[in-house]
């Protein structure tokens, strides 16, 4: 059940704040005047958040927090004057804010990876493909230090605005010995894809059918909504950065608990100068 409503999640939300506004215009006919509108409000502002990522520039989507309290004190606001117009304006600018409370303390909200990964010990074998359909497992990941980034897609605007990141300090992390691996279970072409927009040589990797991200404990149920299926049965990743050593074995690792919030790459940088990752004491 809980996969199936994730998966809507997002479209039910557009469908739904159509009718909130539909109604609140009809009410506003009515005896209880333009103060109905109030109902609206928290339908626009949960759409808004949910469909901001997509218009923002990539270094401010890496900034979203988890709770927007001042949004959640405006749509609470924007109910309450509608509750005093007429109860149904009310309830609706409540269910409205219902919607952005679910989206930021649950659907936003990602499963807790069991401990397949541990710092120190040796990357876990997992399978992997090129974009080409060459099998390499992960072994292919252990001839150098590596960043190794678990994105959702070319779909998620936060995946994209993270390597973007990582592309921007590409040279950086080139200088100090360090590969970026790209990991993502979308298929081949629409990784190939994504790998054309970004000017820097970063690997990018299919997860055919997720079995990478279910050895290690990463798969995020019904976390594809259903307009970006792509064949992978709704089920995504936990987003996960891995920085490896030289000898394959873990340095650093961080699942988020929020898809929508990623580390600065400025953090893969301190933590490979103050390991002595590649060649980082050059830098240090």
């Amino acid at each position: 059940m809980r996969t199936r409503l994730t998966r809507i999640y997002v479209e039910a939300a557009g469908l739904l704040t159509l009718a909130a506004v539909a109604a609140s215009l009809w009410l506003a006919t009515g005896p209880a005047g333009w103060r109905a509108l109030a109902g609206a409000i928290p339908w626009l502002l949960a759409l808004g958040l949910i469909g901001a990522s997509k218009a923002l520039p990539a270094a401010r989507v890496r900034r979203f927090r988890r709770h927007p309290w001042w949004l959640y004190g405006l749509s609470a606001a924007s109910a309450s004057a509608a509750l005093t117009a007429d109860w149904r304006a009310g309830a609706i600018g409540a269910a409205g804010l219902a919607t952005t409370l679910g989206y930021t303390a649950w659907f936003a909200r990602q499963h807790t990876p069991s401990p397949v990964v541990a710092l120190g010990a040796p990357l876990p074998a997992f399978p992997l493909q090129t974009v080409e359909g060459e099998e390499v497992g992960s072994a292919a990941l252990t001839h150098q230090p590596h960043v190794i980034l678990f994105y959702r897609g070319e779909w998620c605007p936060f995946c994209v605005a993270q390597i973007t990141a990582i592309a921007d300090q590409y040279r950086e992390l080139s200088s100090r010995g360090v590969r970026v691996a790209l990991i993502s279970n979308r298929r081949a072409e629409e990784t190939e894809a994504l790998s054309r927009r970004f000017d820097a040589p970063m690997d990018f990797y299919v997860d055919a059918g997720g079995a990478a991200a279910q050895a290690l404990d990463i798969v995020q149920s019904g976390g594809t909504p259903v307009t970006y299926d792509g064949g992978t049965g709704g089920d995504t990743v936990v987003p996960t950065v891995i920085i490896t050593r030289e000898d394959g074995t873990v340095a650093w690792l961080h699942h988020a608990d929020d898809h929508r919030i990623r580390p600065e790459p400025s953090v893969y940088l301190e933590v490979i100068d103050r390991e002595g990752i590649g060649s980082a004491r050059r830098h240090a």
